[in-house]
């Protein structure tokens, strides 16, 4: 449970959003804000009540890194990748004010929506990202700390906590060849962009029917397969297995005739995507084990 916020930091904060909204800064508009639904962060979203409709977001800098989140946006946005627009950030503060994409998620749609149509155009998304040249950026790799210490909450935080299975009880040895394994298959794929969350509650469907992609902050260099193993296992739908392969290979070969990757068997891309589905779904385990 995230903890309960200050209302007289929330007293500043709808006293800041005044400067940049042009119909609060003339008083020919009561402000309000509503706080609505986020992620798993320490960041409080709010829509705004100007015209359109805008996200105010409180995002405490001692615990979010916000100049990263507004570089990231930035790059994506270089790229092509349709993202919220920041109109005004205090830094010293932890307040943004951003593009409001309304409140239809991708996994909201899937219910009344073509699915393939609507698979197509996260592809096209994911593909602008994953053009993206390691070199472009300042982002961090998806390192072996950072990779063991996921794997770690699924030991420390599932099997002892959650389960309540001793640590004299839990085969370590075998873990540590599992986790090496792991590792060994992040390692061998070619390295790109990562979004790290790029499920279908991290993807808005807005008016025109255009996707938006929102939560990236937490992005950084890693195996080609991870983006997808977030879209297509995901945790919130189940989808049929031939046509997760089906979908998964086609992909596969435009990465291939854009050069993106280099030419690999259908096998060896099946075996990347179903070892890394395996570690981010540890992660998950760890992480989310209520």
């Amino acid at each position: 449970m995230r903890d309960s916020i200050d209302s007289k930091l929330v007293t500043r904060f709808s006293e800041w959003l005044l400067k940049y909204i042009p119909e609060f800064r003339y008083q020919t508009k009561e402000p309000r804000i509503a706080e609505i639904g986020g992620d798993a962060g320490f960041r409080r979203y709010y829509r705004v009540n100007s015209q359109p409709t805008r996200i105010g977001v409180i995002s405490p800098p001692e615990k979010e890194n916000n100049l990263e989140f507004v570089q990231i946006a930035n790059l994506l946005r270089d790229n092509g990748v349709a993202v919220p627009k920041i109109f005004a950030v205090c830094f010293e503060k932890g307040f943004l004010l951003v593009e409001d994409f309304g409140d239809t998620t991708f996994f909201e749609a899937l219910k009344t929506s073509n699915p393939d149509a609507l698979y197509d155009q996260a592809e096209k998304s994911l593909f602008k990202m994953q053009q993206i040249y390691p070199s472009e950026s300042s982002l961090v790799t998806y390192d072996l700390e950072k990779v063991l210490d996921e794997l770690a909450l699924f030991e420390a935080w599932f099997l002892k906590a959650k389960l309540g299975i001793p640590s004299s009880e839990i085969p370590s040895e075998i873990l540590r060849e599992c986790f090496q394994k792991l590792i060994d298959n992040f390692n061998e794929q070619p390295q790109t962009f990562v979004h790290r969350d790029y499920h279908s509650r991290n993807i808005m469907v807005k008016q025109d029917k255009s996707l938006g992609v929102i939560d990236f902050q937490d992005a950084l260099i890693g195996p080609i397969t991870y983006d997808l193993v977030s879209l297509y296992r995901d945790c919130y739908l189940e989808l049929d297995q031939d046509y997760i392969r089906r979908k998964l290979l086609n992909y596969k070969d435009r990465l291939e005739l854009k050069k993106v990757i280099p030419r690999v068997s259908n096998k060896t891309f099946e075996r990347w995507f179903d070892l890394t589905g395996l570690q981010r779904h540890l992660k998950v385990l760890g992480i989310f084990r209520d």
